[in-house]
């Protein structure tokens, strides 16, 4: 266990860190990497869900619904409930809901159609056109069919502007690319929902009920997952599993608050610092 900022773990209240309530945990290369649970991942939820300390799967994957999300982790043993996952999709069905949304087009692949439910979906004029990862979907056809909806007056609303992720083959590029490029494209601005939106996170501070400074959000990501949180106001520890790189970090960085070489060093990290 490593933390950043020349801090040891027993300075840790010494140098005036609010103590840890709370976590938000993303999913992939944290809790599981290409449908494998990551060693010790499963025992680290045990130990939060066994002292009761609140936490939530912050996820920016856009190629699944909450229910299929919970379905896969409860059939690799982690002990969630549908309640605690919150994922991209389920923040932009709710946001568009909040506009009076009524018609979209969906850019993306997978059963994340699901959250859409009360929509209509239409090629025909959509208000908005919901964008995420179609991965080796993607065509020149349906990226031009996406080009066009927009030229014609749609809206550009990106699930996450992520820009790789890791596979069990290596990297990959995620959706910010494919957002990119239309921005690009049609010079329009996409509205971005997921990591590291700071709406995003306020909404998932306000479900988890703690201050944002009691709360920490573990992650691989240094954009969405670790700047994000920080600038909601939250601690940040960042995990060398999935596609963290703690080489790519600039020397003198202030993020992320700590460094755990995986989130199996959660449980002797908090109970040290913590408890």
């Amino acid at each position: 266990m490593m933390l950043w900022n020349s801090l040891s773990a027993s300075k840790a209240r010494d140098a005036m860190l609010p103590p840890i309530k709370g976590f938000f945990i993303d999913i992939d290369g944290v809790l599981i990497l290409e449908k494998q649970p990551i060693p010790g991942a499963r025992d680290a939820i045990d130990f939060l869900k066994r002292e009761e300390i609140p936490f939530m799967l912050l996820t920016n994957t856009t190629r699944r619904s909450r229910s299929s999300l919970y379905t896969n982790l409860q059939r690799m043993g982690f002990p969630i409930t549908m309640d605690q996952i919150y994922s991209a999709p389920f923040a932009a069905s709710l946001w568009l809901k909040s506009k009076g949304v009524s018609s979209i087009h969906l850019y993306l692949r997978g059963d994340a159609y699901r959250e859409f439910s009360e929509f209509r979906i239409t090629t025909n004029k959509p208000e908005y056109i919901v964008i995420g990862d179609v991965g080796e979907d993607l065509t020149y056809d349906n990226l031009n069919q996406a080009f066009r909806l927009i030229m014609g007056g749609a809206k550009m609303l990106a699930l996450q502007k992520n820009r790789y992720w890791q596979r069990g083959d290596g990297l990959a590029i995620d959706a910010g690319g494919i957002v990119a490029a239309l921005e690009y494209a049609t010079r329009k601005r996409a509205y971005v929902i997921g990591k590291p939106s700071l709406n995003f996170f306020q909404h998932a501070i306000r479900q988890m009920g703690l201050p944002p400074e009691n709360i920490a959000m573990i992650g691989d990501d240094m954009e969405a997952d670790i700047k994000g949180a920080a600038r909601a106001g939250m601690q940040t520890i960042a995990v060398q599993t999935g596609k963290f790189q703690k080489k790519k970090l600039p020397r003198k960085s202030k993020l992320p608050h700590y460094l755990l070489s995986s989130i199996a060093d959660l449980p002797r990290w908090y109970r040290k610092n913590w408890m």
